[in-house]
């Protein structure tokens, strides 16, 4: 994908699987919704979730997000870091990319007090789109 398709693709509000790297050294991987503003990646979580604890103890990551058939997909490499979202800022802007707006303030009255922000900053990217395919 060019820069443009891949930030197009991006924009859609698909499910991205992010993967932590347990104590052991095993994967962990976990079904997410997520935003993206052209440089980061970012994530809702607690700070009590594994995939929390995974990126204090080792910041790499990788993310997948594909669509529904999966002839589109883009894979990073990256680096994550904890951030703070008391006010729920972020989050109200991850779900706004995945519910009716007049949904956002009731279940962000749901969520956690401990709820941080994952932001992954890609270092190597792979994408393919085949739908350009000719079959």
């Amino acid at each position: 994908m060019t820069d443009v398709e891949l930030r197009d693709f991006l924009s859609q509000p698909l499910i991205a699987d992010i993967v932590t790297l347990k104590k052991d050294g095993s994967p962990q991987i976990t079904p997410v919704w997520y935003d993206f503003d052209g440089t980061y990646l970012y994530v809702s979580t607690t700070t009590d979730r594994a995939k929390a604890r995974n990126i204090r103890r080792d910041n790499r990551i990788a993310i997948s997000v594909r669509n529904e058939d999966a002839h589109k997909v883009v894979l990073f490499s990256a680096t994550a870091e904890i951030l703070d979202d008391k006010d729920h800022i972020t989050v109200r802007g991850i779900a706004a990319r995945y519910m009716p707006p007049d949904k956002i303030d009731g279940f962000v009255t749901t969520l956690e007090a401990n709820r941080v922000i994952l932001r992954m900053k890609p270092i190597r990217t792979i994408s393919w789109d085949f739908t350009k395919s000719e079959i």
